[in-house]
């Protein structure tokens, strides 16, 4: 089987994996959708590792060892994923003449969640460092087996707040595609709108982050205030800021567009403030330079560890899936993905800086097709027994929930696979060879999120 996979990951796109009572499963993406190939565990639990050769599996791999008593044979990375008995493992460090070590967190200033990081460098340079998170581990995985369907849906859109609409788009398709039940074309447009409206405030935080990490005090206060904006405008279309709720099994909330024209009338004012601080952020030309070279992911290394979202796109990646497996609206409202080459923080906030334009184009486009389009309320859908999977493109990159339902309508089992779970270890690699003041700037040019991993 591990052939199989092996040659299943050098011909279409990898996910990731998990582990459950009986097998192991490995999730994959083609230009036909997602689908999982399957092991089942014997007597031993014992299944091969595919981490050494393909360095995404790395926490994945770990996870099925730790919470399903799969033993992964020949894992490069043994260790515990999470904390044991409230004791995190020891960090990985380099040695050498010269190797210093510095740890940051897992307590940090501000109100970031828990995560260490443990630098090993020479002088300031950075050789090696080592990222370890899930301080905060809820369980919700475990939590939600059991539960009927329907009723883990707000669950779900609870795992993170800056991903909660994307999330939801992809439980909802993942259940949807069990029942066979077709979504009305309002329905989609009104996905559309929601999922745009994360994008556009997720990388506008993103851009003032990074700003700050950067020095520039003005771009994070301006950049803030649209951000904020931004989320007055998800509290008008959907009825609150982070969208919770708003896209449901079998359509959207009762709340969300119910009146469009307002909606409408504060997209343009915010078009139009938002892009005046755009041009002001990427004119700043020290700003712009602090940003050039600073944490460079080259496409091999990008690819290696599974990265998705703007993270990829900006290391020649080529992989947005609005455009590679079109879904709902974007199949009649195609978007248009961004796209860089040099991997840097620069490529990285030029990629969300022309996703947030598109993101204007999308939203006004499906408004506009929505005042003349009949939005159904959410279907009642009956979900028979199965297994599906359910991706979509959030603000951070793929989206992916799977879910294997009993014949009682509850999930046996949930997984979910966040872009911040995928990106994080390349934030570690990002750093190599840049020097240690240099990490937030390195780290909120991606600004991924605690609580996807800690799920």
């Amino acid at each position: 089987m591990s052939e199989r996979l092996i040659a299943e990951c050098r011909s279409a796109i990898p996910l990731g994996a998990y582990g459950s009572e009986h097998a192991s499963y490995y999730l994959f993406l083609s230009s036909s959708g997602a689908y999982a190939i399957s092991t089942e565990l014997g007597a031993t639990r014992e299944a091969p590792s595919l981490a050494e050769t393909f360095p995404l599996f790395g926490w994945d791999e770990r996870e099925m060892q730790d919470e399903w008593a799969v033993r992964m044979l020949n894992l490069p990375d043994a260790r515990p994923l999470r904390a044991q008995n409230g004791v995190m493992p020891e960090a990985v460090l380099a040695n050498g003449t010269g190797v210093m070590h510095a740890v940051v967190g897992p307590v940090h200033a501000g109100i970031i969640e828990p995560g260490r990081f443990t630098f090993s460098s020479g002088g300031e340079t950075v050789v090696h460092l080592d990222a370890q998170l899930s301080y905060a581990h809820r369980g919700v995985e475990q939590k939600l087996a059991g539960m009927p369907v329907l009723d883990a849906a707000p669950f779900v859109a609870r795992i993170c707040g800056g991903c909660s609409a994307s999330r939801s788009f992809s439980y909802a398709r993942a259940l949807e595609t069990l029942a066979a039940v077709e979504i009305d074309p309002g329905v989609d447009l009104a996905r559309l709108v929601v999922a745009e409206l994360e994008r556009l405030y997720n990388h506008l935080a993103d851009l003032a982050a990074s700003a700050a990490a950067a020095g520039s005090g003005p771009g994070f206060a301006r950049g803030m205030a649209v951000k904020e904006r931004a989320m007055r405008l998800c509290q008008l279309a959907s009825g609150h800021r982070l969208l919770f709720d708003a896209i449901v099994p079998g359509g959207v909330s009762a709340p969300t567009l119910r009146d469009i024209p307002p909606v409408l009338a504060d997209l343009s004012a915010l078009r139009t403030a938002v892009e005046s601080y755009l041009d002001k952020l990427f004119a700043n030309v020290s700003l712009v330079a602090r940003w050039h070279g600073a944490g460079i992911v080259d496409h091999a290394t990008a690819q290696a560890f599974g990265a998705v979202g703007p993270a990829q796109r900006a290391s020649k990646g080529q992989v947005d899936i609005r455009t590679f497996v079109p879904y709902g609206a974007y199949r009649s409202i195609p978007a248009r993905a961004a796209y860089a080459s040099a991997g840097d923080a620069f490529a990285r906030c030029r990629v969300k800086r022309d996703e947030i334009r598109e993101s204007f184009r999308l939203i006004g486009e499906a408004l506009r097709q929505l005042e003349t389009t009949p939005r159904p309320a959410a279907k009642t859908i009956n979900v028979p027994a199965g297994f599906s999977i359910g991706v979509t493109e959030g603000p951070r990159g793929t989206e992916t929930v799977a879910v294997h339902v009993d014949k009682t309508g509850r999930l046996e089992r949930i997984h979910v696979i966040s872009a911040s779970y995928r990106n994080w270890p390349i934030v570690a690699r990002a750093m190599d060879g840049n020097i240690v003041p240099d990490f937030p700037l390195v780290n909120k040019s991606f600004n991924l999120c605690y609580a996807c991993v800690d799920r």
